[in-house]
C-alpha cells in the first residue's frame, strides 16, 4: 500500500531488526506479535503517512494512539501508549507497512522459523533502479487497461486476506486505498481513475454479498457505511474533475464507461437502490451527451425484451435517459405504473432540477409528486421511512417556495403529508404567526399543553393575547375529568394563565363569569374547590 513511498529493502530491513529484538521462544514477545496481528487484521490502523524512512499512523485500540515507526532504526519508534518499549501498536503499524510489499503471513512464518526476512528478496528478484522508477502498470488512456489492472490488484490483495470477517474492511481500507495511490499523475485523469476505482470496489462488495448469506445486521452496520462512503467519494472526485477543463484524452474513457457503468444495474440485488443512485450520478455528471444516451437507450430497450431478474433496475435506467432528455411526461407515465413505494426514486431527478434552478420544470415535478404522495403515505412502509421521505421532499419544496415567493404549495404539502410532516408544518405556522391554525394542528394530533415548550407558549401569548385560551380551557376540562388532587392542581395552574390572558385583554368580566360557572358546574368536587381557594381563584 505504501509501495510508492517506501522501498521493499527498507521494509524488509525493519523486519530483520524486529527479528533481532523479539524472539518467538519468549512468551511475552509471542503475545506482542499476536496482539499486533489482531489489531492489523481488525483494520485498526488509519491516517498512515510515510516520509523518508518514518511512518506515522493512528491505531484504534481501547483508545486511539499515535504511532511513529522508524524503519532505519526500529528501537527509535514511538507510541503515545504507556509502554516505553516495543508495543502492540508499533507492531501493528509495521505489519500494515509490511503488507504493502508482501503477505503479512510470510513475515510471521519467517519470524517463527527464525529465517532471515531478507530471504524474500531472493524470491522476488528486482532491479535496484525499479525502487526509484515506477513500472508502467496500465495505459493512462485505456479503460480496459485500468480494469485489467484493478483485477490484478484484487487478485493480489485477495491472496493476502487473512480473515474473512474483515474482508469488507480490507476491500475499502487496503484494496481501495492501493488503487487510489496508483492513480495517474494528471489531476483530471487521477479523479476519473478514483471514480472508476470507487465503482469497482462497490461492485466487488456486492459480488461478495452474492456469494454469502449476509444478515441484516451485517448489511446495515458493516457493509452499508462503506457503500455510502464510496458514493460520496465518487461525487467528490467528480466535483474535483469539474474544476479543470477535461482533456480530449478522457473521451475514449468516457465512451467505454457507458458499457462499464451498466454493471451497476445487473450485478446484485444487494444495495440495488444505492447502485441505481450511483448510476444516476455518473450519467448526470459525466455522460450527459445525446450520443451516449442514444446508445444506452437502445441497449436498455433491447435488454428489457428478455430480462426478468433486473427488469425494474433497467426500467429505472430507461426513465433516467428520458429525464436527461427532458421527457418528463414519459417519466411520469412510467412512475405511475410502478408501485407507489418507488416514488423516492424520483428525488434524485428533482434535486438535479433544483441545482440548475429550473423553477418552471421543478414546479411540474413537485405537482406530480404531490398528486401521487397520498398513495405513498398510505402504503405499508415503516413510519420512519415515510417521515424521512416527507422531510426530504419538504426541504426541496421549501427551497422552491423561498426562490419563487410562493409558499402556498409548501403549506399545502405540509397539510397533505400529516402526521409525517408535523415538524415542518409546526415550524412554518409559528414562523408565519398563524397561531389559530397552529392550535388546530396541535388539537388534531392530540397534543396537550404539557407537550409544548413554555417559552413558545409565552411568546405566542405575548404576540397574540387570547389565542391560546381554547387550548387552556380544553386542558382544564381534561385535568378536572381525571379527578385526582394533582390534576386539580394542574387545572388551577392553567386557570391562572387564563385569568392573566383575560386581564391582558382587559376582559376581566368574561373571566369572572367563566370561573363562576366552572365552580358551580363542579361544586360537588370538594378537593377541586379547595384547590381553587388555595389558588385564590374563588372566595367563600
Amino acid at each position: 500500500m505504501l509501495g510508492r513511498e517506501l522501498s521493499k529493502e527498507l521494509v524488509l530491513g525493519a523486519g530483520e531488526q524486529i527479528k533481532q529484538l523479539l524472539s518467538p521462544h519468549d512468551e511475552h514477545d509471542r503475545n506482542l506479535i499476536k496482539k499486533g496481528l489482531i489489531l492489523f487484521r481488525q483494520g485498526s490502523i488509519y491516517n498512515v503517512n510515510a516520509i523518508d524512512h518514518t511512518v506515522s499512523a493512528r491505531v484504534q485500540d481501547v483508545t486511539s494512539v499515535q504511532v511513529e515507526i522508524d524503519l532505519d532504526d526500529f528501537v527509535m519508534s514511538t507510541c503515545t501508549c504507556p509502554s516505553e518499549s516495543i508495543c502492540r501498536h508499533r507492531i501493528a503499524t509495521f505489519l500494515y507497512v509490511y503488507a504493502s510489499v508482501d503477505r503479512v503471513g510470510t513475515f510471521v512464518d519467517l519470524w517463527k522459523e527464525e529465517k532471515p526476512v531478507d530471504a524474500i528478496l531472493k524470491q522476488h528478484v528486482r532491479k535496484a533502479s525499479s525502487f526509484f522508477t515506477e513500472e508502467k502498470e496500465y495505459e493512462d488512456s485505456s479503460l480496459a487497461s485500468w480494469i485489467a489492472f484493478f483485477e490484478r490488484e484484487y487478485e493480489n490483495w485477495y491472496e493476502q486476506v487473512s480473515s474473512p470477517h474483515q474482508i469488507f474492511q480490507g476491500l475499502y481500507h487496503q484494496y481501495y486505498s492501493r488503487l487510489k495511490q496508483k492513480a495517474p499523475k494528471s489531476p483530471e485523469m487521477k479523479q476519473f481513475f478514483i471514480v472508476q476505482s470507487s465503482v469497482t470496489v462497490l461492485l466487488k462488495m456486492v459480488q461478495l454479498l452474492n456469494e454469502t448469506n449476509p444478515t441484516e445486521y451485517m448489511l446495515q452496520n458493516i457493509v452499508y457505511p462503506y457503500i455510502d462512503q464510496l458514493i460520496d467519494n465518487t461525487s467528490a472526485a467528480i466535483r474535483e474533475m469539474k474544476r479543470y477543463a477535461l482533456p480530449f484524452a478522457l473521451d475514449p474513457l468516457l465512451v467505454d464507461s457507458v458499457e462499464r457503468f451498466r454493471e451497476l444495474l445487473t450485478t446484485s440485488k444487494h444495495f440495488h437502490f444505492q447502485q441505481i443512485q450511483l448510476y444516476q450520478l455518473l450519467w448526470v455528471e459525466l455522460l450527459r451527451r445525446d450520443k451516449f444516451i442514444t446508445i444506452e437507450r437502445e441497449w436498455l430497450e433491447e435488454r428489457l425484451t428478455y430480462e426478468e431478474e433486473y427488469k425494474a433496475e433497467l426500467e429505472i435506467a430507461l426513465m433516467h435517459m428520458d429525464f436527461l432528455q427532458s421527457r418528463d411526461e414519459q417519466v411520469f407515465a412510467y412512475l405511475k405504473e410502478l408501485n407507489s413505494t418507488a416514488l423516492p426514486l424520483s428525488f434524485y431527478w428533482v434535486e438535479d432540477i433544483l441545482k440548475k434552478k429550473n423553477w418552471k420544470r421543478l414546479s411540474s415535478w413537485l405537482s406530480f409528486l404531490m398528486n401521487n404522495m397520498a398513495s405513498y403515505m398510505n402504503s405499508d412502509l415503516p413510519f420512519h421511512e415515510k417521515r424521512e421521505t416527507a422531510n426530504y421532499l419538504l426541504q426541496i419544496m421549501k427551497q422552491h417556495a423561498d426562490s419563487t415567493g410562493n409558499s402556498q404549495t409548501y403549506e399545502k404539502a405540509c397539510r397533505s403529508m400529516l402526521p409525517y410532516s408535523y415538524a415542518e408544518y409546526n415550524e412554518y405556522l409559528l414562523n408565519k404567526e398563524e397561531y389559530r391554525t397552529w392550535i388546530e394542528l396541535q388539537t388534531l394530533l392530540g397534543f396537550s399543553l404539557d407537550d409544548f415548550n413554555s417559552y413558545v407558549l409565552k411568546d405566542i401569548e405575548k404576540r397574540d393575547p387570547g389565542v391560546l385560551l381554547p387550548l387552556y380551557v380544553k386542558s382544564v376540562q381534561e385535568e378536572i375529568r381525571m379527578k385526582t388532587r394533582e390534576n386539580y392542581k394542574m387545572a388551577v395552574r392553567y386557570l391562572k394563565r387564563i385569568k392573566a390572558q383575560y386581564k391582558k385583554m382587559k376582559r376581566e368580566e368574561v373571566w369572572e363569569n367563566y370561573i363562576h360557572q366552572l365552580s358551580e358546574e363542579h361544586k360537588r368536587l370538594r378537593a377541586f374547590k379547595e384547590e381553587l381557594k388555595k389558588g385564590k381563584l374563588i372566595h367563600d
